[in-house]
């Protein structure tokens, strides 16, 4: 593609969190790939434009006047482009689209989670997504069940699944990250139990006071210890800082990138007992680091590489987290976690699923 691609989002570092990363290691990998990627980051702190190898980063901030924004965000643009694309639905999604048929361009929306899992339900967005799946080229989900309900509801529509990718050698743990661990562990007095560990946002779609419950109901309290890393709902500080409804835990803020392998080595399992989900990337971040997961079937597909439940069934929460606490080998665990996402969600097929998209959405 020789045309340079326009790129629209609202999750660009240095906002932290798991769409930003995800989107900034999409844009870099395209770019790496040859393709000249323009980003449009729309409610950015300031009007900013920044070049870089393979594009320009146009920065938008938002305004309160009505329209403002968006119509300066376009009489940025440089153009012509051969597709627009949209990293999330509900917002960008809906501008890619808008912008495209301006440009005269493809489009594509690529839904990330929450875009359709919440703002379908919600009246405003419900009508930015309505036309960004309508309207779009191509569309691309980050999980097989949400290109599955996509599907269903625009029969006909290309929607394909675009994972998200995890770089093994960046999660190998060095010498020093290894003595980290190490005192993580120590600080928990985690001899004896399994350190089951808790990352990101844990807002209520996390159930964690639900997975908790379940914990508690097959008596599992006194045989494990959590690691928190990140921010937690009032619901559950207050479950956390009762020790008699909560196992230990030691509770971290976000930290860095530098900071996640050693403390996910810490970790012998994760937990993401989700009701509704995209794909975390602190799940592919944490079995590179050979941790297990204990996931509801919100997540992806995990084969035999991980304990899975049903999402509306806690009784199967509790069970599947007794099982992995149990299990005689982790170590085998361990590898087996790796191995998965070694073989299935690397950087070249994140590219190329991608790279398909795009071919696609081409006018």
């Amino acid at each position: 593609m020789t045309t340079p691609l326009l790129w629209i989002t609202e999750h660009y570092p240095p906002v932290r969190g798991g769409m930003a990363t995800s989107c900034a290691r999409q844009v870099r990998e395209l770019r790496k790939n040859g393709l000249t990627v323009d980003v449009l980051v729309l409610n950015s702190a300031a009007l900013e434009t920044v070049a870089r190898d393979g594009g320009t980063d146009y920065l938008i901030p938002a305004d309160h006047e009505d329209g403002l924004a968006s119509h300066l965000a376009f009489a940025t643009l440089k153009g012509p482009y051969a597709v627009v694309v949209g990293f999330g639905a509900s917002g960008a999604g809906y501008y890619a689209v808008t912008f495209a048929a301006w440009l005269n361009a493809g489009s594509v929306v690529l839904v990330r989670g929450n875009d359709l899992d919440r703002d379908w339900f919600l009246p405003q967005k419900s009508t930015w997504l309505q036309q960004a799946f309508s309207r779009a080229s191509a569309i691309g989900a980050v999980t097989p069940q949400k290109v599955e309900r996509i599907r269903q509801l625009y029969p006909g529509k290309h929607v394909a699944w675009t994972p998200n990718s995890v770089d093994l050698t960046r999660w190998q743990l060095l010498p020093s990250e290894l003595r980290k661990r190490d005192e993580v562990r120590g600080l928990l007095h985690a001899e004896g139990k399994k350190v089951i560990g808790l990352f990101g946002e844990l807002k209520a779609k996390k159930r964690i006071p639900w997975w908790l419950e379940a914990v508690r109901d097959r008596g599992l309290m006194d045989q494990i210890c959590l690691l928190i890393v990140g921010t937690v709902d009032l619901p559950t500080a207050l479950i956390l800082e009762d020790p008699a409804i909560a196992p230990r835990s030691l509770r971290l803020p976000f930290s860095s990138p530098d900071e996640l392998p050693a403390l996910y080595g810490a970790c012998d399992f994760i937990a993401i007992p989700s009701l509704f989900e995209g794909m975390p990337n602190v799940l592919l971040e944490a079995m590179a680091c050979g941790v297990v997961p204990i996931v509801s079937d919100a997540a992806i597909p995990l084969g035999d590489a991980g304990f899975v439940f049903p999402a509306d069934d806690r009784d199967a929460a509790g069970e599947a987290t007794a099982q992995a606490i149990a299990h005689p080998d982790l170590t085998a665990l361990s590898a087996r976690a790796t191995r998965f996402a070694r073989d299935n969600f690397s950087a070249e097929r994140e590219r190329a699923a991608l790279m398909a998209l795009l071919e696609i959405a081409k006018p």
